[in-house]
């Protein structure tokens, strides 16, 4: 703070925690943020929400040497048709697959207790997944993960192509696979956005192709 008399101090990342409190009668938002200067932040406040680096290069997220179809892209008519989900791409991963990060960063959900799949949206509670926090507020996130697969615990620092989990069959989802995507973050919520992926724009990553990690 301002005047150094109160340290906040939040020591393990989570999706979300209360570190203050504010009478919104008394002040609001943008005050709090123009009266105290923050050492970190997760997402994005109002001044910098639309920031985040276009022309990063992500790595694709399974090993080298290995090659998988592709079975959704962008706008897929199945389930990547919200502005969550619109520009995320599945693999074709198999149960036990090794998934790797896309870029450097650190880990802020882990889930992975789960052991359920369906093709309902009941089932889509149970979709095992990995959260990754990115140092220009984007978020990369690895769904469909086996349970108990996760290699990494919520605070830990990744590198790109570092291992991160084994790819499984849970949540709301036809068949075995890997749910890639990046996110901004929103005053709605997550919304997914178009990248680079192992040098090739995502929108060109289409449904029966194959993505060759060389």
């Amino acid at each position: 703070m301002k005047d150094n008399s109160i340290d906040f101090v939040q020591s393990a990342p989570n999706e979300t925690s209360l570190i203050m409190k504010i009478n919104s009668k008394q002040t609001d938002t943008i005050s709090i943020l123009n009266s105290y200067s923050f050492k970190h932040y997760y997402g994005y406040y109002e001044e910098a929400k639309q920031a985040y680096d276009t022309a990063f290069n992500y790595a694709l997220p399974f090993p080298k040497g290995k090659q998988y179809k592709i079975i959704q892209g962008y706008n897929g008519d199945f389930t990547h048709n919200t502005n969550f989900s619109r520009y995320t791409i599945d693999f074709e991963l198999k149960i036990g697959d090794t998934v790797v990060a896309a870029r450097d960063g650190i880990v802020i959900k882990v889930v992975d207790k789960h052991n359920k799949q369906g093709t309902t949206e009941k089932y889509k509670p149970y979709g095992n997944y990995i959260l990754v926090h990115h140092e220009d507020n984007t978020f990369a996130q690895y769904v469909h993960l086996k349970q108990y697969g996760a290699l990494v615990k919520v605070g830990d620092t990744v590198i790109k192509n570092q291992p991160l989990g084994l790819s499984g069959f849970t949540g709301l989802t036809t068949t075995p696979h890997l749910h890639f995507g990046v996110f901004k973050a929103t005053t709605n919520g997550f919304v997914s956005i178009p990248i680079i992926l192992d040098s090739i724009p995502g929108k060109k990553y289409t449904k029966n192709k194959i993505a060759k990690n060389d």
